[in-house]
């Protein structure tokens, strides 16, 4: 299911990516991320069809097809959680009214997950892989997902690809 690409990057990805208080704070880290982005991206809107849509759906959509075209199974399950990370920003970015107001939920979300990316990285003793390759950054949110599928026991070419051969997995 996993095009080439993806498996390379996964596995590049994964390389950086072995020590469980690094996978543990990129679990929190990436989402983190994630929903500050479509918090504040959701600030912004545009019509369409007569209607008024906000960015951050746009982006999020881009993003979920771009996923789906590496890994079809990976890009669904990244689908399913993505609808309500998308959803919660934008209401939260409705609650919060006033985009000062979404703009400092926005900082303290995105430091605050990036705080954790770095400390991870201080425990694999590795450098971030987005340092060396802008695309790994697109991947993150995958990696946890790939990871997840791989832990409980599914998806044996990705536990090659990040290195977690059949040894290392549960089969089912």
């Amino acid at each position: 299911m996993a095009n080439d690409l993806f498996r390379r990057q996964l596995g590049s990805y994964a390389s950086v990516h072995r020590d469980r208080r690094n996978k543990a704070t990129h679990f929190v880290g990436i989402p983190l991320i994630v929903f500050s982005l479509l918090l504040l991206l959701s600030l912004w809107r545009f019509e369409l069809g007569g209607r008024e849509w906000p960015v951050s759906l746009a982006v999020a959509m881009v993003a979920l097809l771009g996923w789906m075209a590496l890994d079809l199974g990976i890009g669904v399950i990244m689908a399913v959680l993505m609808a309500p990370a998308w959803y919660a920003a934008d209401a939260l970015a409705g609650a919060l009214g006033a985009p000062s107001a979404v703009w400092m939920a926005f900082i303290v979300l995105f430091v605050g997950g990036w705080v954790l990316q770095f400390l991870g990285h201080h425990y694999e003793g590795k450098r971030p892989a987005l340092l060396d390759n802008i695309f790994q950054g697109f991947i993150g949110p995958m990696f946890l997902v790939a990871e997840t599928v791989v832990v409980l026991g599914h998806r044996h070419d990705l536990a090659r690809a990040i290195g977690e051969g059949e040894d290392d997995v549960t089969v089912r």
